[in-house]
């Protein structure tokens, strides 16, 4: 039954009983049973209707969620994603300049990573990408220090509330983890020991500054290191 068809149902016993009531003639038992029997039929209905609206709306909540949390995820690697990155950040920079919070950015970049993808293809390629993406996430303690995918083989590591020092601790774990990865790793899944350059910025927000102005001096540090050699990282503060 729609909705619309109850509402009518609904119009004709209303009907049906106001003509009884208005009726100047001996209405029988049998008829206020048979309106009885007609509203319990149409309440029962109503029920069943409203409980299905509920339940739709439950289930539109949950497919909502996991739509806004599949959003927000980098399939392969299962790291936040870089527009989540964004949408996130933005509140971070905000409350940094708020309360004078320091805010620290870490840009990685896995060196030679073409080359790998051209020596061993595609897929190894994609399993090189997934196995560092889980040695950057242990590399991160605090449950608000956010690991990202920036795009093809670039990650960002942001650390909201802190200085310098732990970005640069932050850095070392990453160093470390990376460095131990080929050993942990079968030659199927990891076909040589890789390596990564960090570019690191780290400071306290002010109103004038860009909201792009972390991540620009994370990546400057980040062509340096590189042109350092690669396999290390530089460091940014504002003087």
């Amino acid at each position: 039954m729609t909705i619309r068809s109850l509402y009518m149902a609904e119009e004709m016993v209303l009907e049906k009983s106001e003509n009884l009531l208005m009726s100047k003639q001996y209405c029988s038992v049998e008829e206020y049973r048979e309106l009885y029997e007609e509203y319990k039929k149409l309440f029962k209905q109503v029920k069943t209707l409203v409980k299905i609206a509920d339940l739709t709306e439950q289930e539109l909540k949950i497919l909502f969620e996991k739509f806004s949390e599949v959003s927000r995820i980098d399939s392969l690697t299962g790291l936040y994603n870089r527009r989540y990155f964004w949408e996130t950040f933005s509140k971070v920079w905000e409350q940094s300049i708020e309360h004078n919070f320091v805010v620290s950015l870490l840009m990685i970049d896995i060196d030679y990573f073409k080359k790998y993808n051209d020596a061993y293809g595609h897929l190894q390629g994609d399993e090189c990408l997934k196995a560092m993406a889980v040695e950057f996430q242990r590399s991160v303690r605090r449950p608000q220090d956010m690991v990202v995918r920036f795009g093809g083989e670039e990650f960002v590591v942001l650390l909201p509330q802190s200085g310098k020092e732990a970005a640069i601790h932050v850095a070392k774990r990453l160093f470390r983890n990376v460095n131990s990865l080929y050993s942990k790793y079968s030659p199927v899944q990891l076909k040589s020991q890789m390596t990564i350059s960090v570019g690191i910025a780290s400071l306290y927000p002010q109103q004038e500054d860009p909201i792009t102005l972390l991540v620009d001096k994370a990546d400057q540090e980040l062509y340096r290191a590189k042109e350092a050699g690669r396999n290390c990282f530089r460091l940014y503060e504002r003087p």
